[in-house]
């Protein structure tokens, strides 16, 4: 089975180690030291498909507290390279943080339920849903606020242009970009 962090297909790696997996967790180091080591920290994933990035998220002991947003709708911009259906991936999300109990799943498009987090209340944002404009933008306005200040804001497929474009007008150049186009960016405060 192809997926995007575990197994993904071998015209998708930039040479012959799986750069999406060693990215992710060259990412996690970086957040490891930029937390300083602490495990304590809250953070949103938006768009979590089969589960793989949360897991690792989880299984770097830093976050008491994971909060996965995907629909599982076939409305939503998905997994539709492999060929998947949206039930199949919701099986996987299941099966790969089965082990982790910090992990809570909200089975909604992200813009339907952002009311359910409270403000200046997150370490870290992951954005890896819809990678359109409208939706990224979308993502960024109303998921910026739930950070605390001093977080970090980040997402996946820097490579693409509506995630480039348009974290580079609401949040300015990345911080870093690992290799496997996951993105980080600093947020302090507002004040």
């Amino acid at each position: 089975m192809k997926t995007y962090r575990f197994n993904p297909p071998k015209d998708w790696l930039k040479d012959k180690s799986n750069n999406l997996f060693i990215g992710l967790c060259d990412m996690i180091l970086y957040l490891n030291s930029f937390f300083d080591g602490r495990n304590d920290l809250t953070m949103i994933e938006i768009g979590s498909a089969m589960g793989e990035s949360a897991s690792l998220f989880s299984s770097s002991g830093m976050f008491k507290e994971i909060n996965c947003i995907d629909p599982f709708d076939k409305n939503s911009d998905g997994l539709s390279v492999h060929g998947y259906e949206w039930s199949f991936i919701k099986k996987q999300f299941d099966v790969n943080t089965r082990l982790f109990d910090n992990i809570k799943l909200y089975k909604d498009f992200s813009e339907d339920i952002s009311d359910s987090f409270r403000d200046k209340s997150f370490d870290f944002l992951y954005l890896d849903g819809n990678h359109g404009h409208n939706a990224v933008m979308k993502d960024i306005t109303l998921y910026k606020p739930k950070l605390k200040d001093y977080s970090i804001i980040g997402g996946h497929d820097f490579d693409s242009d509506g995630v480039r474009e348009t974290v580079k007008d609401l949040l300015g150049q990345p911080d870093k970009i690992f290799s496997d186009f996951s993105w980080i960016k600093k947020i302090k405060s507002e004040v």
